[in-house]
């Protein structure tokens, strides 16, 4: 996976073998993108007690239509408006895997 890093030398996303993530794609910065194969969907990190105003309105909004929740001891990580074939566990899997290299790579 290669880290994709803004003109401050932050990470704002990811290219990977057969797709793409990254942070933010709307203006008020709630929500990301990823791509896998034929597959786009949105997605965004939520915590219901240090959550922005902003995230937990949409996340209120997101959870009336279809969307997947993968709760990782608080820590939400949640994709919506899925368009393709590839299955929420697999994207859900990529995002835990740039996650998990976005944090290794902010140590180092």
């Amino acid at each position: 996976m290669k880290m994709i890093l803004n003109e401050d030398d932050l990470v704002v996303g990811a290219v990977f073998e057969n797709g793409t993530i990254q942070d933010y794609v709307d203006e008020e910065k709630t929500y990301g993108l990823i791509r896998v194969e034929d597959t786009t969907a949105n997605w965004f990190l939520y915590n219901d007690l240090d959550s922005a105003k902003e995230i937990k309105e949409l996340y209120k909004k997101v959870i009336k239509e279809e969307h997947f929740i993968k709760n990782d001891f608080g820590e939400e990580i949640v994709l919506f408006n899925k368009k393709g074939n590839v299955s929420f566990e697999r994207l859900v899997a990529r995002i835990d895997s740039y996650l998990d290299d976005e944090i290794m790579s902010s140590i180092f």
